[in-house]
């Protein structure tokens, strides 16, 4: 399953997939501006069955007032980026992908142009 949201009841959401143990990859993003052109983090973070800190680790709560995305800016590129690292994590999580790091985490910077994967402990 995937979790797209920076709904109130994202935590209430995640709270439901856990306890029925249903797994989930949650996408997520943080924009802003600096200097009259957009910045952020996209977030990639997989709950998977007997490993659910990250998601719990890496999901923030919703903080829209803080968040240039909530002020319906135009990120149709970036919304793509991050579903497809979503689908990616989720193909290596079942087996269809090569998966040699077997991160529950994952971040690109905008700036920076850098894709980092957290592994799990």
């Amino acid at each position: 399953m995937f979790l797209a949201s920076d709904a109130a009841g994202k935590p209430m959401i995640i709270d439901w997939l856990e306890a029925h143990d249903v797994p989930f990859v949650d996408v997520g993003m943080g924009i802003e501006e600096i200097d009259g052109r957009l910045s952020g983090l996209l977030r990639v973070t997989t709950s998977l069955p007997g490993r659910r800190d990250a998601a719990h680790r890496h999901i923030p709560q919703p903080a829209p007032e803080r968040d240039a995305y909530a002020r319906n800016i135009r990120t149709a590129d970036l919304n793509a980026l991050n579903a497809v690292l979503a689908v990616i994590r989720w193909k290596r999580s079942i087996g269809i992908y090569a998966d040699a790091t077997d991160e529950s985490h994952t971040t690109y910077s905008l700036i920076t142009n850098e894709i980092a994967d957290e592994d799990l402990p």
